[in-house]
């Protein structure tokens, strides 16, 4: 996808993977990794030796949501970081039970456990986790389809989406054409 990139030596690798599950009991768990690890090796004040590709960074974290997206539950695992306390920096997570993972949650996310009340990584983690369940939740809400959205979600167009992204910019494409789904739903009903 990008341009053929000068030669160059790779030094750091970053992985990050997100899963949305429905469960059996009708609730959501959303499921986000992080791995870090170097292409060389290094010596480590709190961890000692680190091998070239043992992960300097491990960590997870899993939001369990209703349909409404309220944590329902929350955990978060440090299982290797580059400090020995770092593994403490998860307890401000259960802070979060009761929340929605809705516009404002990274805000929220940022007062509970920013700076020196978390963990960089994990607060990224949890943005992360939003995205997932907003698309993971979207077909089960929408039917997956511009044209079967309901007129609630019409409407969070203007008061959740507007100028969110250049996709949703007032008067852009997208925008419209939601817009004149919801002027047809409104005169239709």
């Amino acid at each position: 996808m990008l341009s053929k990139p000068a030669k160059r030596d790779l030094k750091h690798n970053r992985t990050i993977k997100g899963k949305g599950y429905k469960r059996e009991d009708g609730l959501w768990d959303i499921e986000v990794f992080l791995i870090d690890s170097k292409t060389y090796s290094f010596e480590n004040m709190h961890r000692g030796y680190i091998s070239s590709g043992e992960p300097l960074h491990d960590m997870a974290v899993r939001l369990t949501l209703n349909d409404e997206r309220k944590i329902i539950d929350i955990e978060a695992v440090i299982n290797a970081s580059p400090y020995n306390i770092c593994p403490q920096a998860v307890e401000n997570c259960q802070k979060l039970k009761g929340e929605h993972l809705i516009a404002g949650f990274n805000r929220k996310v940022i007062k509970t456990m920013g700076g020196e009340k978390g963990c960089r990584h994990i607060t990224d983690l949890l943005a992360y986790a939003g995205t997932i369940a907003y698309q993971t939740l979207w077909k089960e809400k929408t039917g997956g389809e511009a044209k079967t959205i309901t007129e609630e979600e019409a409407k969070s167009i203007e008061k959740k989406f507007a100028n969110s992204c250049f996709a949703f910019k007032k008067d852009g494409e997208v925008y419209n054409q939601y817009k004149e789904i919801l002027i047809g739903k409104l005169e239709n009903s």
